[in-house]
């Protein structure tokens, strides 16, 4: 389609320039030469049309880029648009067609392999695309949601992000006595995963806050308290960097950033 409408433009273009230098003509042919040598007459008559049909192609050129440029983004703007609207319907489509519970726990399970292949190889927007599939097909599988914002994590997305953690929270907090959403994953877990993209993103308020829920379902857990402890730090709160730092050092002694950290608490 845009390559129909390209050939369609250009064709317009040589139109246009034809009947601009079509009616230029009539203008040059009474300019006043009669007191030129016949020879020079010719060559500078010669010289004044390609000088001014060079000028009018040159603006014409000018008008003509700005134009393909504006309808350029019109046009990826309207495929993009178009190619998200049939995704959401499609994935509506496959959200409301009723499948058998046996057939779709299969879809499902390609859909986990075929993601990790994707992932395997950086394709990032396929990868994500296996993810919704699944999310379409069962609204409540916490794994996808985690999978999905630890993807947009990879890529530095930290605001979708951070949404769709926020909603495997919510989710994991509706279910948390659910072994078949929960799985294998544990609220305290979507709590530190959380805590680190609001770091990332910025928001140190919201990580501390964040890693400190992960740290009342899992006290002695060496990552979170390294992370509350980095946090701290950054923040400049000694009085919580300090006390981080002797839970750390009495739960996991052989971190090799404890004498780091010391030094850098020291120094607050």
């Amino acid at each position: 389609m845009p390559t129909i409408f390209s050939l369609i433009l250009i064709g317009l273009c040589l139109v246009i320039i034809l009947v601009i230098i079509l009616k230029k003509f009539p203008a040059l042919a009474i300019l006043d030469i009669n007191n030129m040598p016949g020879e020079k007459e010719a060559k500078f008559k010669d010289r004044i049309i390609k000088q001014k049909v060079e000028r009018d192609l040159a603006r014409l050129g000018g008008r003509v880029g700005r134009f393909w440029l504006a309808m350029s983004r019109k046009i990826s703007s309207f495929l993009k648009s178009s190619q998200e609207q049939l995704k959401k319907i499609k994935l509506n489509y496959k959200s409301t067609a009723k499948i058998p519970f046996i057939e779709k726990q299969k879809r499902i399970k390609d859909l986990f392999i075929a993601y990790a292949d994707e992932l395997k190889k950086e394709n990032f927007s396929e990868a994500e695309e296996k993810l919704v599939e699944i999310i379409s097909l069962d609204q409540k599988n916490l794994s996808a949601f985690f999978k999905l914002g630890s993807l947009y994590d990879e890529q530095k997305k930290w605001s979708e992000a951070r949404q769709t953690y926020e909603y495997a929270l919510k989710l994991a907090r509706q279910h948390k006595d659910d072994e078949t959403i929960m799985e294998e994953l544990t609220i305290q877990e979507i709590y530190f995963s959380l805590s680190w993209v609001e770091r990332e993103a910025g928001d140190l308020d919201s990580a501390l806050e964040s890693i400190r829920e992960a740290l009342d379902l899992e006290p002695n857990s060496p990552r979170y308290l390294d992370l509350i402890l980095d946090l701290s730090i950054i923040k400049k709160d000694k009085e919580l960097a300090a006390a981080s730092f002797e839970k750390l050092a009495a739960v996991n002694p052989e971190n090799n950033k404890l004498s780091d950290w010391q030094e850098k608490i020291e120094n607050l």
